[in-house]
């Protein structure tokens, strides 16, 4: 303002463009090895906060077959490159009856880890950071990568080892077959519990700093039960939910937990902010500018995840889209229903081999059939108990009908007058042969009114029958949504 008020002008100093070149050769990794819908969430949140601070690096997620295939597409939206990988099995975990004490989800967790020595065969990259799918980065990495060398990993808060939940390390394929052969071997008992028995007591086993190549490097990384001072410059650059001590970030963000007192509730909402990010629909004031394939791409994220958000404003669901995400949500909770079950079974009975199972889709075909069937046979049921057949002739039948239901003529049965009984078959047909024989009339009065040869009412029952079944399949897919 000074050089207008004098009347001068000078041409302002051009700003420089911040450049950063692409890192192909390093990557951030992450690794889902099961059906589990929450740490899918969790590697959607961890690859949305990878790239609010990192765009030049590659961010890939190993998968095994267990994962199911539209979740490796959804991926993409938070960022990831899915690499399919074959399952690695356990070394110990399982195998004994001292590798078998475990309590709540860690079967689960840990009975698939071992898997996580693929990243070593990553040759494509020089250094990969690699984070379970229960962290969240919460700040620029670049000094991970250029500062560190060697192999590093989460530094531990309450013994001397090193936590596999973060790690930096350069693939290798002959570091690979090491920890391979290592495993053959029986476990070391540095832990004094399970935890020897899982891909970190054989990594800690590997990297204990007898060489400068198995030399450990501990890297600083939050936690949710220790508070951080965000402000600082020396903040974490990660946080990682590790113990049951603070209760998982989705578990809070759907609201079944509180945060307890002694956990920080910043990485609380900081999860729950890059969760709505991405699954917000356009209803909410966050996403109300967004349209076409971002808010496609939020309500797919909302329908894996079992997460509901309403249907967008901006984009109104069609019958097709709808049926849709019924069928795919039936499918995805059968069989993770099923995986729980075959997951408790191998709990108890130690399977050496995981099963493959049916596909989604295979599952949710057989549920729709199979309640389609059940809802039909409720009708047939239903029919049965509550539809009698006719015990009189009513006003309007005629003749024709009479005879075609069994009954027969006034004055051929036993009874008092005014009541008709069935006949059988053959006495019919000697009715039919006797043309000799006079006609009688059909007794013009009855108790009840037979409504069943209505065509009207005959479309009425088989309609309600239909629309039994179908309902027994809305409610299927309410209940699954």
């Amino acid at each position: 303002s000074a050089s207008i008020s004098r009347g001068q002008i000078e041409a302002p100093v051009a700003s420089p463009w911040v450049y950063k070149p692409l890192r192909k050769t390093e990557a951030y990794a992450t690794l889902l090895t099961t059906a589990n819908v929450d740490y899918f969430r969790g590697a959607l949140v961890l690859g949305s906060s990878i790239r609010s601070f990192d765009s030049t690096r590659d961010l890939i997620c190993l998968v095994t077959a267990s994962v199911p295939e539209e979740w490796r597409d959804a991926l993409t939206v938070a960022g990831w490159t899915t690499v399919v990988v074959d399952e690695v099995p356990e070394f110990w975990f399982g195998k004994s009856e001292e590798c078998s004490r475990f309590d709540k989800d860690q079967g689960e967790r840990w009975g698939h880890m071992a898997t996580k020595l693929r990243l070593w065969q990553q040759l494509k990259y020089s250094r990969v950071l690699y984070m379970d799918a229960d962290t969240v980065l919460t700040g620029e990495a670049d000094d991970i990568f250029e500062k560190t060398e060697g192999f590093a990993a989460e530094r531990a808060r309450y013994h001397s080892y090193f936590n596999a939940g973060i790690m930096l390390l350069t693939p290798s394929q002959s570091t690979y077959d090491e920890l391979i052969a290592l495993g053959g071997q029986a476990h070391k008992k540095s832990f004094g519990n399970v935890i020897d028995c899982t891909e970190q007591g054989l990594l800690n086993s590997y990297y204990d700093g007898s060489t400068s190549e198995r030399f450990v490097t501990k890297l600083a990384v939050g936690r949710a039960d220790v508070a951080a001072d965000w402000q600082a410059s020396a903040a974490p650059f990660a946080v990682h939910w590790i113990t049951h001590t603070c209760p998982k970030p989705w578990l809070v963000a759907d609201g079944s937990e509180d945060v307890p007192s002694h956990c920080d509730p910043m990485v609380y909402d900081y999860w729950h902010r890059i969760w709505s990010r991405l699954t917000s629909s356009a209803t909410d004031e966050s996403s109300q500018g967004s349209f076409g394939s971002r808010n496609g791409a939020r309500r797919m994220l909302r329908r894996l995840s079992g997460v509901s958000a309403g249907h967008s404003a901006v984009h109104k669901a069609t019958i097709t889209e709808i049926a849709s995400d019924v069928h795919a949500s039936i499918g995805r909770q059968l069989r993770e229903v099923v995986t729980r079950r075959r997951q408790l079974r191998r709990r108890w009975r130690r399977d050496d081999e995981y099963e493959s199972g049916w596909g989604e889709n295979t599952i949710a075909w057989i549920a729709i059939i199979g309640t389609l069937v059940l809802g039909l046979g409720a009708g047939a049921l239903l029919h049965k108990l509550f539809i009698k057949p006719p015990d009189t002739v009513s006003k309007n039948m005629t003749v024709v009908q009479a005879k075609r239901m069994g009954f027969q003529a006034l004055g051929e049965g036993k009874g008092p007058v005014g009541v008709v009984s069935a006949v059988d078959d053959d006495d019919d047909e000697e009715d039919d042969d006797d043309e000799d024989e006079p006609k009688k009339q059909i007794a013009p009065h009855g108790v009840s009114s037979f409504f069943w040869e209505d065509a009207a009412v005959k479309r009425l029952v088989v309609g309600t029958l239909w629309a039994a079944g179908l309902a027994c399949v809305w409610v299927t897919g309410g209940w699954a949504a």
